[in-house]
């Protein structure tokens, strides 16, 4: 019912020439507020953020009013045609219709075992498998997908929402890998020579610009939109461990 009201909405936004954003803004009233009460799920992929949110009676067997908020998934994981400009531009957050799947009892009516969450809108269609914790996504068009695992995460990060405490957590995890990266850099001079600290510097280099290709980021490797600045909080906490190996 109400993704059918929300593809009327949209059709009728179109043909007015109002700004498709204004829709999934005006479709919270009626659909689930990723805010942090609603929050299900957090799942770390290639160092993106996934978010899944429900606003469903406690106790329901089934829910059909869930919400994956996520980076654009078909140019995360390369399932629409391949445009050079993309990589160029801001990694946009979308907002996918989800709901709980489970498979059938006897009477082929009720719902029996729980199988996970079924997403779609955006021109793709998807499953996660939280027993597995697999994601399966595919154009709804051409079927063409792609299955990736994910790390489950509790900690809220969210992507369309609080961008003040995105701001705070990436300034506060930009700070500590820079402390952290000169700390390592001062010790691996002192204990293995110059050499080995410029063979640090040259690798930190990389990885800063390996993440700015995986997360997105402008030409001063700095992220524009909160998704990229999650991808950079996520990418900066799995890089502090490696320094400890330089001063082994």
């Amino acid at each position: 019912m109400i993704r059918a009201f929300c593809q009327y909405r949209l059709r009728l936004l179109k043909q007015t020439g109002v700004s498709v954003s204004l829709l999934l803004a005006a479709s919270f009233s009626t659909a689930v507020v990723p805010t942090e009460t609603n929050f299900v799920l957090g799942m770390d992929v290639q160092g993106q953020r996934l978010n899944l949110y429900e606003d469903c009676e406690e106790g329901s067997v089934t829910c059909d009013n869930m919400l994956l908020v996520a980076p654009d998934l078909q140019r995360l994981w390369h399932i629409k045609p391949y445009d050079k400009s993309i990589d160029k531009s801001p990694y946009s957050v979308k907002l996918y219709s989800a709901k709980t799947k489970h498979s059938l009892c006897k009477d082929g009516v009720t719902p029996c075992g729980f199988q996970g969450y079924q997403f779609e809108d955006n021109g793709i269609k998807g499953f996660i498998n939280p027993i597995e914790k697999k994601i399966h996504a595919g154009n709804e068009w051409t079927l063409d997908g792609s299955s990736v695992t994910y790390k489950e995460n509790s900690t809220y990060l969210p992507l369309t929402s609080q961008a003040a405490l995105i701001d705070s957590k990436y300034a506060t995890s930009d700070k500590a890998l820079n402390k952290s990266y000169q700390v390592t850099r001062n010790e691996v001079r002192r204990l293995h020579g110059e050499h080995m600290e410029a063979d640090l510097k040259q690798e930190q280099i990389q990885w800063l610009k390996q993440r700015s290709k995986d997360c997105g980021a402008n030409a001063q490797h700095q992220p524009r939109t909160q998704a990229e600045k999650v991808c950079f909080i996520q990418k900066n906490d799995s890089r502090e461990p490696d320094y400890f190996l330089w001063i082994d």
